[in-house]
């Protein structure tokens, strides 16, 4: 494992708003740290947050005098994540950086709607390499799920400012961490099997994804808050990777997908939940591809922690 340690400063506080995720509930009830969407008297009048099979979050953090505000993915429709940040009324024009968790479609079509609106000119867009790989998922019965990725051709006549890198690397004043390729150091998260990925014209198995790749933030005092798209590294890869990139042993808020939806992945489900305990995250907020199983599971067995994802839900940390 790397010695070589980068940590985060400090900051007071980490607001996550889940832009987009697969379930909305307008009755889900808030609590002291997650801020549910307000029920308006004309609630039905007005444009209410869409779930869409994808993910978006917003992360605001605060430290001092000094805020910061990244968007980590873009979910899979333009229409999707601009109907919701609508709703939210989150302006796009607070946004000071793009992160994509990996090439997927589900995590990045939005991305020319957030364009176009913005105007990105010279908006930094942190992103691996592999992105752009043209991927497929093909199931036992034959069938195939293509994953169109963005094309860089299409970034660059947008003026983005491309940010590619296979290392970790500090935005907005090193408040956020990005992990680069995360260490696969588990022994029971070994990737997605039937992940295809088309490299000089060939398919070949791809069943690490080595784009995925999370967020961090240091909150004084708490600890590691980590965001994750899907965790095709898996999770628990996820998060001691992140703990061995800062030196920083204590998590106080693990959120996103942990990819432990389906039969190639329910049964890894009580080592995650094991390894999890022993981890002990004082809050956890499993959304998107983990899966109904494995939501319930993780609820069940870390009741104090667990948090019901939502989209229009904003996380106080």
């Amino acid at each position: 494992m790397s010695t070589i340690k980068i940590t985060p400063p400090e900051v007071d506080e980490v607001r996550i708003s889940i832009i987009m995720d697969n379930s909305f509930d307008m009755l889900l009830g808030s609590t002291d740290v997650a801020k549910r969407f307000p029920i308006k008297p004309n609630a039905f009048e007005d444009a209410l947050p869409i779930a869409e099979h994808g993910f978006s979050a917003l992360i605001r953090v605060k430290n001092r005098n000094k805020e910061g505000t990244v968007l980590f993915d873009t979910g899979i429709t333009r229409n999707g994540i601009l109907n919701n940040m609508d709703a939210m009324e989150i302006s796009i024009s607070d946004i000071q950086a793009i992160i994509l968790s990996h090439g997927h479609a589900d995590h990045t079509t939005g991305l020319a709607g957030i364009i176009n609106r913005k105007g990105a000119r010279n908006l930094p867009l942190v992103l691996h390499p592999d992105v752009y790989l043209e991927r497929k998922v093909v199931f036992p019965n034959g069938n195939e799920l293509r994953l169109p990725p963005p094309k860089l051709s299409d970034l660059r006549q947008e003026n983005v400012e491309i940010i590619e890198d296979v290392k970790p690397s500090m935005l907005i004043d090193g408040m956020f961490l990005v992990s680069g390729e995360i260490q696969r150091t588990t022994d029971f998260e070994k990737g997605f099997p039937t992940h295809y990925a088309k490299r000089d014209d060939s398919w070949e198995p791809d069943p690490l994804i080595m784009d995925d790749q999370c967020v961090i933030a240091y909150v004084s005092g708490k600890g590691l808050v980590i965001v994750t798209g899907c965790g095709h590294s898996g999770i628990i890869n996820v998060i001691r990777n992140a703990q061995n990139l800062t030196g920083i042993p204590e998590v106080y808020a693990v959120i996103g997908g942990f990819h432990l939806t389906g039969g190639l992945f329910e049964r890894i489900i009580p080592d995650t939940i094991k390894a999890l305990q022993e981890i002990n995250p004082r809050y956890i907020m499993p959304g998107h591809c983990t899966g109904w199983s494995a939501i319930h599971q993780i609820a069940r067995s870390l009741p104090e922690a667990f948090i019901p994802s939502c989209v229009g839900t904003t996380l106080v940390l």
